[in-house]
C-alpha cells in the first residue's frame, strides 16, 4: 500500500506541473509586451518540468528503496536546477536589471560541475569519501541565491514605499496599485521561504530515513501545495503587471552591484 501510494504522489506531483508548465507558457502570449514577466513565467515553467522530470524517475527506478544515494543525487540536482532557475525569475520580477550575462554565467558555471560531481559521487566509487562535501556545492550556492533574493526583495520595497501614491504620483501609481504590488512582492518572498523550508525538508528527511518512503510520499504531498502557491502568486502578479512594471523601473536608488 505505502509503494503504491508512493507512486501515485509522485506522478501526480509530476502530472500537476506538467499542467502548470502548459499553462504558464500557453497563456504567455497575453504578456508578450512584458518582457521580464513573459521571461520569468517561460523559467518557471521549465523549472516545473524540471522537477516532474526528476519525479518521475522517482517513480519509476524506485532509487529511493534500492539505491539511496542515487536518489539523493537526483533530489539535490532538480533541487538546485530549480534554485537557480527560480531566483532568476524571481529575483528579477524585483528588478528588471538584475539577470544579466555575468549572473548567468555565474550561476551556470557552479551549477553545471554542482550536477556533475552530485553523479560522479553515486558513479565513481572513489568519490564516495567526499560526498557529503560535494553537495555543499548545492548549499552554499542555494543560500546565496535565497540571500541574494531576500537582500533585493526588502531593498525593492523600501523603495517602493518611499514612492509617493498621491495627486503628485503616476496615473498608475495609485494607492490600491502600490498596495498590491507590494503584496505581490511579498508573496514572492513567501514562495521563497517556501522553497527553502521544502528543500530542507527534503534534505534532511532522505538523510534521516534514506530508505523509507512514507516520509517522503508526505514531503512530496507538502510539494504540491508549494508548487501550486508559486504559480498562484505569478499569475496573480500578471494582474498588476503594468503598474508593477513601471514601477519596478522607476524605484529610486536601486544598488546595481548586487
Amino acid at each position: 500500500m505505502a509503494h503504491e501510494l508512493y507512486h501515485t504522489v509522485l506522478l501526480l506531483a509530476g502530472g500537476i506541473n506538467i499542467m502548470i508548465a502548459f499553462v504558464l507558457l500557453y497563456n504567455n502570449i497575453w504578456f508578450r509586451n512584458y518582457d521580464v514577466y513573459c521571461r520569468a513565467r517561460q523559467l518557471v515553467a521549465f523549472c516545473y518540468v524540471v522537477f516532474a522530470i526528476g519525479f518521475v524517475v522517482h517513480a519509476h527506478f524506485e532509487w529511493r528503496t534500492s539505491w539511496p544515494a542515487a536518489a539523493s543525487a537526483l533530489s539535490v540536482s532538480y533541487f538546485h536546477i530549480g534554485g537557480v532557475l527560480f531566483g532568476w525569475s524571481h529575483t528579477s520580477l524585483m528588478r528588471p536589471d538584475y539577470l544579466t550575462r555575468r549572473v548567468v554565467f555565474r550561476d551556470l558555471i557552479i551549477l553545471i560541475p554542482g550536477v556533475i560531481s552530485y553523479w560522479a559521487v553515486v558513479l565513481m566509487p572513489f568519490f564516495e569519501g567526499i560526498g557529503n562535501g560535494l553537495f555543499l556545492i548545492f548549499f552554499v550556492h542555494a543560500s546565496f541565491i535565497a540571500f541574494t533574493f531576500y537582500r533585493t526583495y526588502f531593498q525593492v520595497r523600501r523603495n517602493l514605499m518611499r514612492m509617493p501614491a498621491d495627486d503628485n504620483a503616476p496615473h498608475w501609481w495609485t494607492p490600491e496599485a502600490k498596495r498590491t504590488v507590494l503584496n505581490g512582492h511579498h508573496s514572492f518572498m513567501i514562495a521563497c521561504h517556501l522553497i527553502v523550508l521544502f528543500g530542507i525538508g527534503s534534505i534532511v528527511v532522505t538523510a534521516i530515513f534514506p530508505m523509507q518512503i512514507t516520509p517522503y510520499t508526505v514531503l512530496m504531498c507538502m510539494g504540491i501545495a508549494v508548487f501550486c502557491y508559486i504559480f498562484y502568486s505569478l499569475t496573480a502578479y500578471g494582474d498588476v503587471i503594468e503598474a508593477a512594471t513601471w514601477a519596478t523601473e522607476d524605484a529610486e536608488n536601486l544598488d546595481t552591484n548586487i
